[in-house]
């Protein structure tokens, strides 16, 4: 009888643990070779996550809205290619300018086509701004490898996935990412994977509505956690999935702080106007 098949997230995770072992042998960014550069200060200065996520164009209204975490993302496994072409950052300072909390730049090379490179220059975009937007890495991170590499090209936080983590694994990375003082987004999708990044002591979880080994979206997996963190000190975020302004409403109403979106904002026309309308910012904003 033939094996299972691998699901895409299982292949996403063979491929990245390729590419990061050649980046480890590669003279000039080997593991001890960037320790190094942490160790002399190198990397670029943070924000915190936590509190730049809680201010948003809206902030000072009687009721305001969801804070936004923009994604810059040219390809994706279920959709192939979404903005191949698209200026990092460019569309990093858009999304600035239009009141992103968060930007959030893929930099996995093979099914999303992004890069290191594409983080740093979203990062040197938005750096002169008035508080500026947190950059996090979006990535399939295993590794504290890829943690001091998120650091050093610019990055103040980055993702954990759950579901492609062991606990004691998920914990130590957890804990080197704060080290670093970069505060995780920890990402589930399921109660059990809650958690497990509760226990972790995650203060900021994104529930990814798109379920990774399969890639099928349901908008309910978000509402259905909400409850595990409503008497918490932790940021609820719904990641994947979001089109409209009815969707975020919805999780406004349910208590979420954040939503993430990406190929809705590389698809629209005028990603400014997009922006204020899905959000319900003031147009002036």
């Amino acid at each position: 009888m033939s094996a299972k098949a691998p699901t895409i997230l299982e292949k996403i995770y063979a491929q990245r643990q390729k590419d990061v072992e050649a980046a480890k042998a590669t003279p000039g960014t080997r593991p001890d070779e960037l320790d190094t550069y942490l160790q002399m200060g190198l990397a670029p200065p943070l924000i915190a996550l936590v509190p730049r996520l809680k201010t948003n164009p809206s902030t000072s209204f009687a009721n305001p809205s969801l804070s936004l975490m923009a994604e810059i993302k040219r390809a994706s496994p279920s959709k192939g290619d979404i903005a191949p072409f698209v200026n990092p950052a460019k569309q990093a300072l858009l999304y600035a300018q239009a009141g992103a909390s968060v930007i959030s730049v893929l930099t996995e090379p093979t099914w999303f086509k992004g890069s290191l490179l594409d983080m740093r220059l979203a990062r040197a975009a938005v750096d002169a701004l008035p508080n500026r937007p947190a950059i996090l890495r979006k990535e399939f991170i295993f590794s504290s490898y890829q943690i001091a590499e998120a650091r050093l090209w610019g990055a103040d936080t980055v993702l954990l996935i759950v579901a492609m983590l062991e606990q004691e694994l998920l914990q130590r990375l957890y804990a080197y990412s704060v080290d670093l003082g970069m505060e995780p987004v920890v990402e589930v999708n399921s109660a059990k994977e809650m958690a497990r990044a509760l226990e972790t002591g995650a203060k900021v979880v994104g529930v990814n509505n798109r379920n990774l080994h399969d890639f099928t979206v349901d908008m309910g997996t978000t509402s259905g956690l909400v409850d595990m963190v409503r008497e918490k000190d932790v940021v609820l975020c719904a990641l994947s999935g979001i089109q409209g302004p009815e969707d975020v409403r919805v999780y406004q109403e349910e208590g979420v702080h954040a939503v993430l979106v990406g190929e809705s904002l590389m698809r629209a026309t005028d990603t400014t106007a997009f922006i204020k309308e899905l959000l319900g910012w003031p147009v002036d904003a």
